[in-house]
């Protein structure tokens, strides 16, 4: 009896940890109509123009939704030091797909001819050859994520008809 009952306590002791969940990776679920975006609190209803921030804060993982990449952008600088970001990702404008935010490509429009929730203008694709076609249709700047900030930055100063910074 005893043996029997020793053997039952090791196998539940070798099976709990085989029970934890594995640590949350790739892009999120996006459920259109229902989920917010962290950064402006708006209801996300376009997925063209979606994107996603994995971030770990106390070892738990979570998604950030955004309604626009301007406002992921925003989010990964306000909350630079207390989030740390897993892995970022986005929507493929013309595929309605996510894609990595690191091997995405961005074109940074005027506005106008692009029109996004919250008016950043920036669009993702997933391959270069796509983000061309729309700039050859729409104009703007084609960049990738590590030059998204400053590229941001310049097109805002520009729109604000300010100059060029020394």
């Amino acid at each position: 009896m005893k043996r029997t009952g020793c053997t039952a306590v090791l196998l539940a002791a070798i099976a709990i940890p085989s029970c934890q969940r594995a640590p949350l990776t790739g892009p999120p679920e996006l459920r259109l109509g229902r989920d917010m975006c962290a950064e402006c609190g708006m209801i996300i209803s376009e997925d063209a123009c979606a994107s996603a921030t994995l971030v770990e804060r106390e070892g738990v993982r979570e998604h950030a939704l955004f309604d626009d990449i301007g406002c992921m952008l925003d989010y990964a600088s306000e909350h630079a030091g207390s989030l740390q970001t897993v892995e970022s990702f986005v929507r493929d404008y013309s595929e309605r797909s996510w894609a990595s935010s690191s091997s995405s490509w961005f074109l940074l429009t005027d506005g106008e001819h692009v029109r996004t929730p919250m008016a950043s203008g920036i669009v993702a694709f997933a391959t270069s050859s796509a983000a061309q076609a729309a700039q050859a249709r729409w104009g703007g700047k084609v960049v990738q994520e590590a030059d998204l900030p400053a590229a941001r930055d310049a097109v805002h100063r520009e729109r604000q008809g300010i100059g060029a910074s020394p």
